[in-house]
């Protein structure tokens, strides 16, 4: 058991050694220069398309101030993570990528992270999200890196006050309007249209079987009977009874019969 915890304390010193080498020379704590890892960018950025798209968060220069670079580094990891899954385990892409990462959080280990942590809360709501371009991309990366090299490790940043939610423009919701009002338009007419249609077929359609019914079977049209016209002919009628009764009293009593 002795023997184990000794090979894993020395092996966690390796590592811590190879750690520090790597930073002293990233970083330039003691004032060496940035290693030769970031001419790999220009390697890495000729091997993606250029018109491919990359998701980045970042918070631009005049919002971060002198917080900038720091403000800048974890969001830069992540996007690089993210990255890096779009190639595969054995890809020469990917490995580049992971050296990035393995900078980028080395750089996050020489400050102190608790504070690195609330300035970024602090700066949330000024963080934006974007697609940029390869050449974009990678040259914001490297930037970061490098201007890490000559800033402090001791940050004090007021963020500004957060943007205001904008009102959308009027113009877009007339725009909006205007463009809906022809489809509904379309919708209440074009139905009303085709309901009218089909109820005028109908009705020429009854009027042309009526109009031939009556041509096939004239006979069967039976004329119809005026009742003030039969009504006058029996009142003319009790009229002349009346007449001839009277004409024939005169008489009877001019021949004294």
């Amino acid at each position: 058991m002795v023997h184990m915890k000794e090979v894993k304390i020395g092996g966690c010193a390796c590592v811590l050694v190879l750690l520090f080498s790597g930073l002293v020379s990233c970083s330039g704590v003691f004032g060496s220069p940035l290693t030769d890892d970031v001419s790999t960018l220009d390697t890495l950025r000729e091997n993606i398309p250029k018109d491919y798209k990359i998701r980045v968060r970042y918070i631009s220069k005049d919002v971060g101030g002198t917080c900038w670079v720091y403000l800048n580094l974890y969001p830069a990891e992540s996007s690089l993570k993210n990255l890096a899954l779009k190639f595969g385990n054995h890809s020469a892409n990917r490995e580049n990528i992971t050296i990035f990462i393995t900078m980028l959080q080395g750089l996050r280990f020489t400050i102190d992270n608790e504070e690195l942590e609330s300035t970024m809360q602090a700066f949330k709501c000024h963080y934006q999200s974007a697609r940029w371009s390869t050449r974009r991309y990678f040259d914001h990366v490297k930037e970061v890196l490098v201007t890490f090299t000559s800033t402090p490790h001791q940050f004090y940043c007021t963020p500004p006050p957060c943007p205001t939610p904008t009102a959308p423009p009027v113009k877009s919701d007339r725009r909006v309007l205007e463009r809906a009002i022809p489809g509904v338009l379309a919708l209440i007419i074009i139905p009303s249209l085709a309901a009218f249609a089909l109820i005028l077929r109908t009705v020429l359609r009854r009027k042309l079987c009526c109009a031939e019914r009556r041509r096939e079977h004239p006979d069967d049209v039976e004329p119809q009977s005026d009742p003030e016209a039969s009504i006058d002919v029996s009142q003319n009628d009790s009229d002349s009874c009346s007449l001839n009764n009277q004409y024939r009293a005169q008489q009877i009593e001019d021949t004294g019969v």
